[in-house]
């Protein structure tokens, strides 16, 4: 969805089915989705079907399991029509591909109607801001990285498990991870983990934490300091600043006692 043909998704091998969910953010009457592969690449057919969605957990078959073929003399693309219909969530289903063995797509561009317009009401609507969302903003949310070792990408630190962590290239301090929120909220504390097991004994990360509303403009809400994590307390570490709104958050780390990298299980960020 960075509308680049040139990058691409790639499922991993020999998995089938695979899948890919775009959330449209409101309801909007779809009728066609369009499909692009690298415009360089080799002829094949993927044979995949179409659901859709109002709420992201009830599912429909808008278009019944084909094949699909991409060819570079036409551009490596594919158009899908559908019956025109409201939907918030759109999946591609991929049960085959002839040119690999795994579900690709540079490009999945949903399109139709608008978004759809609620009847007009005579009273006028609120003018209070609604409160931002409750828990952890920054679970499942795109996060990017300086550099990882390694399978320790910085996925890791989204995914609900702080089991599983990132850790950057060795000896090349500094590091950061930076995650987009999606939309700008009142954030005032984020939470770092570690692996909770003993394994991972107590050391002390030197960090700052940055904020932005437009992933280019930055300033310091936390001044680099050191957060120790430790087995004996959950290898957590929580850090308050000022609420002010910010849709992107990133940790620079300069630091670290128990490893020559930065480190960390999850990074969790929370609203006012």
């Amino acid at each position: 969805m960075d509308g680049n043909a040139g990058t691409y998704w790639e499922s991993a091998n020999n998995a089938f089915p695979q899948t890919l969910t775009v959330d449209l953010g409101a309801a909007r009457t779809v009728d066609r989705v369009v499909l692009k592969l690298p415009a360089g690449w080799e002829r094949r057919t993927q044979t995949l079907s179409v659901l859709g969605s109002t709420d992201g957990s009830t599912w429909t078959t808008l278009k019944a399991s084909a094949g699909y073929a991409f060819d570079p003399a036409t551009g490596n693309t594919v158009t899908i029509p559908l019956a025109a219909g409201e939907r918030r969530h759109l999946r591609l289903s991929v049960t085959g591909n002839t040119g690999w063995p795994a579900g690709q797509a540079a490009e999945f561009e949903v399109y139709g109607g608008g978004t759809t317009t609620p009847p007009p009401t005579t009273t006028p609507p609120p003018t209070t801001t609604p409160p931002p969302p409750s828990g952890n903003l920054a679970a499942g949310r795109p996060v990017t990285e300086t550099s990882h070792a390694d399978v320790y990408g910085a996925a890791n630190t989204v995914d609900g498990n702080a089991g599983t962590y990132w850790e950057s290239a060795n000896n090349a301090f500094p590091q950061s991870l930076t995650v987009d929120l999606g939309a700008t909220y009142p954030v005032s504390r984020v939470v770092l983990k570690l692996p909770p097991s003993p394994a991972w004994q107590t050391r002390t990360q030197t960090l700052s934490v940055l904020g932005s509303t437009d992933g280019s403009t930055w300033t310091t809400v936390k001044a680099s300091a050191g957060y120790t994590f430790d087995p004996a307390t959950g290898n957590t570490a929580t850090i308050t600043f000022p609420s002010a709104g910010r849709r992107h958050l990133r940790l620079s780390f300069t630091g670290n006692t128990g490893w020559p990298a930065g480190q960390l299980g999850e990074f969790e960020v929370y609203a006012t």
